[in-house]
């Protein structure tokens, strides 16, 4: 593809967009600090980190990779997903809450040290097909009608909804791929320079281009893996016909010693 085919493309991102929303968002401390804000209600958060693609975990257990996570003034972290799909959503953003909370006590800190926790899932489509603008969940006693107060907080956000507030027009945002279409000014702006500046068209062309032969390269291996699979496959029908290594070499267009060594590591009932 040429400059010109990427830059049309480029026109029709829009914030759902995963790699152009990692760029707009990674450059951009005002859009992550509107979008912070307004996700969580809290209209004075503070930004005080923030990263992109961050991985976190705790070592012998599967690693989670953020979308988003940032840290607020007061230690509070947050962790926001664009999330296209709704494939076990519960069970993710609950996985992605476990791990974001047990990084907030260093050894040998009490429990009460623990700050706010947010796992914020800005979905598409509408999660619960409400036409609600989010939907937050809390631990809560059934028969008590109680919630237990835990600091953690798990909410997805409606991106159908069309709301005249905060949120509604945040999701009118994150559906235009016209800049000029935008309510917020800081989404504007960050959208902007990757959609009309020279400097940030060609840098987004550039990862384009870089997405493009990595994707090329790994359909390519994804081909060579399919066809070892096909031929060892084969290898292993003709060796259930009680073809001999040197016969199932030459049908197939492999080295004696090469056919040797599968059926040696396929734990067969290897006769040489």
């Amino acid at each position: 593809m040429n400059n010109h085919q990427y830059y049309f493309m480029i026109q029709q991102f829009t914030l759902f967009s995963d790699f152009f929303m990692y760029d707009v968002f990674s450059r951009s401390k005002p859009a992550i600090t509107l979008l912070a804000r307004i996700l969580t209600g809290k209209p004075d958060l503070v930004v005080k980190r923030w990263g992109m693609e961050v991985k976190k975990g705790l070592p012998f257990f599967r690693h989670v990779r953020y979308d988003l996570f940032v840290e607020d003034m007061e230690g509070n972290l947050y962790n926001f997903e664009i999330e296209n799909g709704r494939r076990a959503l519960g069970q993710r953003a609950l996985f992605n809450l476990s791990v974001l909370v047990s990084h907030m006590v260093k050894p040998n800190e009490p429990f009460c040290a623990l700050n706010e926790s947010w796992v914020v899932f800005l979905t598409r489509k509408d999660f619960m097909r409400r036409n609600e603008p989010f939907y937050t969940y809390e631990w809560f006693d059934r028969k008590w009608k109680r919630i237990l107060h835990t600091k953690a907080h798990i909410r997805f956000v409606n991106g159908e909804y069309r709301g005249d507030d905060a949120i509604g027009k945040l999701m009118h945002d994150f559906h235009c791929t016209n800049p000029d279409d935008m309510f917020y000014d800081e989404l504007r702006e960050a959208v902007s320079y990757f959609k009309k500046e020279p400097k940030g068209v060609n840098a987004m062309c550039e990862i384009m281009r870089e997405f493009e032969k990595e994707s090329r390269n790994k359909g390519r291996a994804e081909e060579r893996k399919k066809a070892k699979k096909r031929m060892e496959a084969i290898m292993r029908k003709l060796y259930a016909k009680g073809m001999d290594c040197p016969t199932i070499a030459e049908v197939t267009g492999q080295t004696v010693s090469k056919v040797e060594t599968f059926f040696k590591k396929q734990s067969l009932n290897y006769k040489g």
